[in-house]
């Protein structure tokens, strides 16, 4: 199931209004006040459209990125999601390709994705400024990822950074054969595989915000009792060992029980993660 937190905020980025239609549909987003190509839904997903091309969608992504909506959502563990149309010369239109390899044509750099996304087909996003007509390399070709995986590493952690292709177009199907009917048929063919990818994101997501944000026991504990810095880092990874490894129960009733001091606490902690076999890592 996926999981809705105020602390988890994914992004989806696609170049066209085509391809936002769909994804409006799927996730009931709503167009933002003031804006024109941000759309939002009340369970932390946003879509942004920033028109075709890496000079498009640097521009799109940096007045997204600078505007008060992104600076009231700095608390947030942030997604990143690229998602849209793209030729392939072997891939029949409609299959969808996860990106495990994202590289410019111009500057002919390349960057790797973490492989989260789990697909049929898993292969190079070539990103070129012109549409390509031959497609003479054995990947996928548009024209915005490797912008977009620039822009997005600025305000994400890398494992929340993915990218997939709808395959539109190959030497049998051109390019003139796009159409916003076709568009659409590709996304709505492929809405379930795109459910999955966003509700896998969102849940990377949230446990990330998990690991960073101070645990609740955590809090309690600083409430009580002095910690200095080195205490308080080990008394917070001791409670997140506790609560990853589901045992929030057992932690509260430790906590629960007389200790004197900072010192005396990390002792009954790690005691009892040894018992269990478990090995804290300092």
């Amino acid at each position: 199931m996926p999981i809705v937190s105020e602390s988890v905020l994914i992004t989806l980025v696609v170049a066209l209004p085509a391809e936002a239609g769909p994804l409006k549909d799927f996730f009931q987003l709503k167009p933002l006040r003031a804006t024109n190509n941000v759309f939002q839904s009340d369970q932390g997903i946003r879509l942004l459209v920033t028109g075709v091309g890496r000079k498009n969608l640097n521009q799109s992504f940096a007045r997204f990125t600078r505007s008060e909506l992104t600076k009231a959502s700095q608390q947030v563990s942030p997604a990143w999601f690229n998602i849209g149309i793209a030729g392939h010369r072997e891939l029949a239109v409609g299959e969808m390709m996860v990106a495990n390899k994202i590289s410019c044509a111009v500057s002919a750099q390349s960057s790797f994705p973490t492989p989260v996304l789990s697909g049929n087909n898993y292969g190079e996003v070539l990103t070129v400024d012109e549409p390509e007509l031959t497609y003479p390399q054995n990947a996928v070709y548009d024209m915005e990822a490797h912008a977009f995986w620039d822009m997005a590493l600025n305000y994400g952690m890398l494992d929340l950074i993915q990218c997939c292709k709808l395959i539109s177009d190959s030497p049998h199907d051109g390019v003139e054969k796009i159409t916003a009917a076709l568009i659409d048929e590709i996304f709505y063919a492929a809405s379930y595989e795109i459910r999955q990818h966003v509700d896998l994101l969102r849940n990377l997501a949230y446990e990330q915000q998990q690991l960073m944000s101070d645990p609740a026991p955590y809090l309690e504990i600083a409430d009580r009792i002095h910690l200095n810095v080195n205490q308080a880092l080990q008394v917070r990874r001791l409670c997140q060992r506790f609560i990853a490894l589901n045992r929030e129960s057992e932690l509260e009733a430790l906590l629960a029980t007389e200790y004197h001091s900072a010192r005396d606490l990390t002792h009954i902690l790690r005691e009892s993660l040894k018992s269990a076999g478990k090995v804290i890592e300092e």
